[in-house]
């Protein structure tokens, strides 16, 4: 993954802060909004973002190495992933997008005071299997918030990032629990850092803003657990424990991912031909991933229904539903029988204020897989 320099200021991501930065000063507008810390992750599934990102009692398909790796276990064929590729936007950068003209303008405007955010993800050559898996991956993220307390200033986060997971998963007591250790390596080169408005006079700008830019290599471990009750009529009810990126992942100034602990719920059932999740999560039970606590953004709860599982374990078509924190999401996939393809869309929020429910950031994304 290489930076290219270029001797002029068009990036996107310098053209975007540009643009709303000297609005601002021109309007003097002043805006001041509280804001919280948006925990930040290596890769997210789609399929748990649409149901609440209540995912670490589920982890029963090639996510376990990102959530729990003792879901690891719960795979009962191979999943082969050629390549993935998903991209995501929140609602600012949506409608960014579809402005033109003087409405573009008028548009930067609402920018103060909120939050620009796109992330594309490439997966490449995963394969998991009952109790052992593997990922190669890489990331591209721009995270800006435009702030103007007295003199307009901006929050700029961006990077680049690749590495590649491992994992391993036992079963003991007679099947009741599973153990899983996983172990990610990661490469990210990019940049966290104030910018202000005397930062965009200067026509070196973007040179200077990538010369900034810092290669941090880290890496962590993962252990989870998954405990299995006895059959309840027809549910499957089971009790997950995840400690994630134990040690932390420290990537300098384009941010830092600290060791938190999951705990979660989850129960498959079966019903007239249709397979059932549903699904409960608190996360970062000690509130280390985030500035203040709030124990409304760190539920998560979720529910999936799925027709015709494919050998691989996927389902040609699935719902989910959920509520991360406070806000409602929604997602689908579509994998075809006799295709190797497989296509995820999730819709949901992220909590990007002090406390759940104060600041909404809405987002959507896209995937689509090679995989059998």
């Amino acid at each position: 993954m290489f930076i290219k320099r270029r001797k002029n200021n068009g990036s996107i991501f310098t053209l975007l802060i540009k643009g709303a930065m000297i609005f601002a000063l021109l309007t003097g507008v002043n805006t001041l909004s509280l804001f919280g810390d948006e925990p930040q992750h290596i890769r997210q599934s789609l399929r748990a973002l649409g149901m609440g990102n209540a995912f670490t009692a589920v982890a029963n398909d090639e996510n376990a190495l990102f959530y729990n790796p003792a879901g690891l276990q719960l795979l009962q064929q191979h999943i082969v992933e050629i390549i993935s590729l998903n991209a995501t936007m929140n609602q600012n950068m949506i409608d960014m997008s579809s402005e033109s003209g003087n409405d573009a303008n008028a548009f930067l405007g609402k920018l103060i005071g909120e939050k620009v955010y796109t992330e594309l993800n490439l997966g490449l050559l995963s394969i998991s299997g009952p109790g052992w898996g593997y990922s190669i991956f890489g990331s591209y993220a721009l995270d800006a918030t435009v702030r103007n307390p007295t003199v307009p200033y901006l929050d700029l986060k961006t990077y680049v990032q690749y590495g590649a997971v491992g994992g391993l998963a036992f079963d003991f007591l007679d099947e009741r629990l599973d153990i899983g250790v996983a172990v990610k390596v990661i490469s990210r080169n990019g940049i966290g850092k104030e910018v202000h408005i005397v930062d965009f006079l200067d026509d070196d700008f973007g040179d200077e803003i990538q010369d900034e830019f810092d290669t941090k290599s880290n890496f962590a471990s993962d252990v989870g657990a998954l405990y299995h009750f006895d059959q309840l009529y027809n549910f499957a009810p089971r009790l997950s424990l995840v400690i994630r990126n134990i040690g932390g992942l420290d990537f300098g100034s384009s941010g830092e991912i600290p060791m938190t602990i999951d705990m979660g719920v989850a129960t498959e059932s079966e019903l007239l031909g249709f397979d059932f999740i549903l699904a409960a999560d608190v996360v970062d039970v000690t509130y280390q991933a985030t500035q203040y606590k709030s124990s409304k953004r760190n539920l998560k709860i979720g529910a999936e229904m799925g027709m015709f599982k494919r050998t691989n374990g996927h389902h040609a078509l699935s719902f989910r539903i959920g509520r991360n924190g406070t806000y409602s999401t929604f997602g689908f996939s579509f994998n075809p029988p006799l295709l190797p393809v497989k296509i995820d869309y999730a819709s949901w929020s992220e909590e990007v204020g002090a406390v759940g429910g104060e600041k909404e950031d809405k987002r959507q994304a896209i995937q689509l897989a090679i995989n059998f």
